[in-house]
């Protein structure tokens, strides 16, 4: 079997919900090998909050999303010998990921002056809500909360409108991404100096990042976005940009030449406009003119014109559309995997292409403490002594029994 680029990595996941675990996936994809720490009982916290509340059999979908390409050790971070197994695991470790609140970490003795002195070569990473100190480090990191400090739910609809959130948990997604970006940096400065370090990741300051283009044009161009009359995409773009309806559906059509589409589309008026800030200064007009006579020809037809002008437009999927594209399977984005309690279960494929050193799936998403007596025999405890755990609420091991289709 081909070797992953982080093989050989070791990851302690202490995180929940969505913004860590999403991240300790990422590593997990990619070779490394990543341990889920969880609490005895039911485990980390998405186990039992799924969104849309949808279930499987014994694991739901939230669950499932992040969590592949780890083992489960479930095991009492309060007690003294599960905090004993907690420290021999950091001090063979190289990533710990966490996004628990200000002062839970010193409580359970995982703080990085804690772990860096037991191992100095890890790299250690916390995701929070708005940053480890400050103002706001103890308010409720929550991904529509951020939202709302990002200022950028002002930038969606049409004037008058009240704000509109993201359909998507962009907040948690996207800490999430740069969690991953940051311990892949830091992993690199270690092979280079020998150093690990702590890497703090906050989601207020991912939802800026996201934004780099529309806070530059504030605050160095002075322009602050303004929603049009009409149900532009963007805020800061210039006609069409935006959605239309078509005889049967919906297209989505970019920023092009509006002269250019004045001929795809046979409108004068559209023809008229040849000037590039035409289209901001006309975008109402302009948006009326297409969404009006958009609805004369189907989705297809209008693609396959438009296409003949290299007027770029495409379609609006849901997600059936989505899932059988063509593209989507070419690029191997959805795939199946069997799972021992869940059956075969559809889960996203693993984005990243690599030549020599493909990503894999190569654990389904665990049951909680799974894998406890497997890790405990690692590194070193005898069977003897895991029993004990497990009589003692230490540790909690999974029994698992197959689902057969």
């Amino acid at each position: 079997m081909t070797k992953g680029p982080l093989e050989g990595i070791k990851v302690l996941d202490f995180s929940l919900a969505m913004a860590g675990p999403f991240a300790a996936q990422k590593l997990g994809d990619l070779g490394a090998e990543v341990i889920k720490i969880e609490p005895t009982g039911t485990g980390e916290w998405h186990r039992t909050r799924p969104a849309a509340n949808a279930w499987v059999n014994k694991l739901n979908s939230s669950f499932i999303a992040f969590n592949r390409n780890k083992r489960s050790l479930s095991v009492n971070l309060k007690s003294d010998s599960g905090k004993k197994i907690v420290h021999e695991l950091i001090m063979d470790a190289d990533v710990i990921l966490h996004n628990f609140r200000p002062g839970v970490v010193e409580r359970l003795n995982i703080d990085y002056d804690t772990v860096s002195s037991l191992n100095e070569k890890i790299v250690y990473c916390s995701v929070s809500g708005y940053g480890e100190s400050g103002p706001y480090a103890k308010r409720p990191g929550q991904d529509l909360l951020l939202q709302g400090y990002s200022g950028s739910l002002w930038n969606y609809g049409k004037k008058g409108d009240p704000p509109h959130p993201n359909p998507m948990y962009i907040s948690d997604a996207t800490a999430a991404h740069m969690a991953f970006e940051g311990i892949l940096a830091a992993l690199f400065y270690r092979e280079r100096t020998g150093k690990g370090q702590k890497v703090e990741v906050n989601m207020l300051n991912a939802v800026m990042d996201l934004q780099v283009q529309e806070l530059s044009v504030f605050l160095t161009g002075g322009i602050k976005p303004e929603r049009s009359e009409e149900r532009l995409a963007n805020v800061l773009l210039t006609a069409p940009y935006g959605i239309y309806q078509t005889k049967d559906g919906y297209i989505t059509l970019a920023i092009g030449p509006i002269h250019i589409l004045g001929e795809a589309l046979d409108n004068d008026r559209l023809r008229s406009f040849t000037e590039w800030n035409d289209g901001m200064e006309h975008r109402d007009e302009i948006y009326r003119i297409v969404e009006e006579i958009m609805p004369n020809k189907t989705t297809k037809e209008w693609i396959e014109i438009l296409d003949q002008y290299n007027f770029w437009a495409g379609p609006v999927y849901d997600y059936d559309d989505l899932v059988a594209d063509p593209q989507v399977h070419h690029n191997n984005m959805i795939v199946e995997i069997d799972h021992p309690t869940e059956g075969k279960i559809k889960v996203l494929g693993i984005p990243y292409t690599f030549s020599e050193s493909p990503g894999q799936i190569r654990h389904h998403p665990p049951l909680v403490g799974e894998h406890s007596e497997e890790i405990l025999r690692q590194i070193g405890y005898s069977q003897s002594q895991i029993e004990q755990f497990k009589q003692n609420g230490v540790i909690q091991a999974e029994l698992m029994k197959e689902v057969h289709n």
